[in-house]
């Protein structure tokens, strides 16, 4: 009788493992066809060519999607393994291997950037450049105008899609000019802030950016799906679609035979990089978790800079990120933008988990709110 008994309860336990499994499995699918089907209809209804969106749970397993179309008049599906320009999300990178040259002692916060540039006289045309120190630019507290925004920047895009930027090209469009504020004093999102931390990387190391990017970032962490943008053929990358005003030369379609329409090097530390969007979520855990730097410098990261309040709506900025007011808590993140695309990546430390989002046009951001769609999405996920 005993031995019937344990029969019967170890049939049970088999029968009820195998029914909670398949009530998961079922709930899995369940999310997974839901969230499908939000991306097809964002796509649909706001009338963007494509979209894909990837999430990692505190357990590290990954979930892909993607809706629409890399290239929508040739029918070419978008599909996980497609490139994305990830714009100014790329400034992390760089923002990372300051931070790990301040744990070194190569660096310091509160050095005036000039100190370690005695031999570069053209830097004394900057506004504010006596009193920024490598803490305001990483916090963009400086004060110095974004030298991407200037029409001769665009213009020589233009006239010359295959050149090769130096330091002193992209910046000399912003020589004598006035400055947003003091130096220190306010704060402004500037791409020039982070040039200059890639000039100082470089001075420090006497290493090349990118290369300590591969060797400290993307090898350690095998972001294999992650590429610097330094050449107008991007690994995979998805046709983008511009309709940005005709005084940036910018076409509709911003990939031709495979070349990007201009030499994405312009760009460099102030975004500089490219990523299938599963790429883009691990670098958002890894960056968030604090992997590659102390906990010290991740509350730098995190905690909003003085200046940093509520600097876009409830948005505040710490060092190398935004620090979001969400459905699911605080979290941190960033937006990017390039010519043809858009993209966020954030971290809620609330469940563990990082996502990211891109769009093959850089338009979505007039048409819908990347931080709530996140959010929704994010609240979908959670549910399975």
């Amino acid at each position: 009788m005993k031995k019937q008994l344990l029969t019967l309860a170890l049939l049970f336990c088999i029968v009820f493992g195998q029914s909670q499994s398949l009530k998961k499995f079922v709930a899995k699918n369940q999310v997974r066809d839901t969230i499908n089907k939000v991306l097809a209809k964002t796509v649909e209804i706001k009338k963007i060519p494509g979209i894909n969106f990837s999430v990692i749970d505190r357990r590290g397993t990954i979930e892909n999607y993607t809706a629409g179309y890399s290239d929508v008049e040739s029918n070419e599906h978008l599909n996980t393994g497609h490139t994305f320009f990830s714009g100014s999300i790329g400034k992390t990178y760089a923002a990372t291997l300051v931070f790990r040259l301040v744990e070194s002692g190569d660096i310091k916060l509160h050095n005036k950037l000039l100190s370690y540039f005695p031999d570069t006289p053209w830097l004394l045309q900057l506004p504010n450049i006596n009193d920024i120190t490598v803490e305001m630019l990483l916090q963009h507290t400086s004060g110095l105008p974004r030298y991407v925004l200037k029409p001769e920047i665009w213009n020589q895009l233009h006239e010359d899609p295959d050149k090769v930027w130096t330091y002193e090209e992209r910046l000399k469009v912003i020589f004598e000019d006035e400055p947003v504020h003091e130096a220190g004093k306010g704060w402004a999102y500037s791409d020039t802030n982070y040039i200059l931390l890639g000039m100082l990387i470089e001075k420090v190391t006497n290493k090349s950016y990118y290369d300590l990017v591969q060797s400290e970032i993307l090898e350690p962490k095998s972001l294999d799906h992650t590429y610097p943008s330094l050449k107008r053929n991007i690994e995979n990358l998805s046709v983008g679609y511009s309709r940005l005003p005709p005084a940036f030369h910018v076409p509709n379609k911003t990939l031709d035979k495979k070349l990007y329409f201009m030499n994405p090097q312009v760009e460099w530390t102030g975004g500089g990089m490219a990523s299938t969007t599963e790429d883009l979520a691990k670098w958002a855990k890894i960056y968030y978790e604090g992997q590659l730097v102390s906990d010290e410098i991740l509350s730098l990261i995190t905690t909003a800079n003085p200046n940093g309040k509520h600097v876009e709506g409830t948005s505040s900025y710490g060092m190398g990120s935004f620090i979001y007011q969400t459905a699911h808590g605080e979290a941190y993140g960033h937006t990017g933008f390039m010519p043809g695309f858009n993209s966020i990546f954030i971290y809620y430390p609330k469940y563990g988990m990082a996502a990211a989002l891109q769009i093959n046009c850089d338009y979505a951001v007039g048409v819908l709110n990347l931080n709530d769609i996140m959010d929704n999405l994010i609240s979908l996920s959670i549910s399975k």
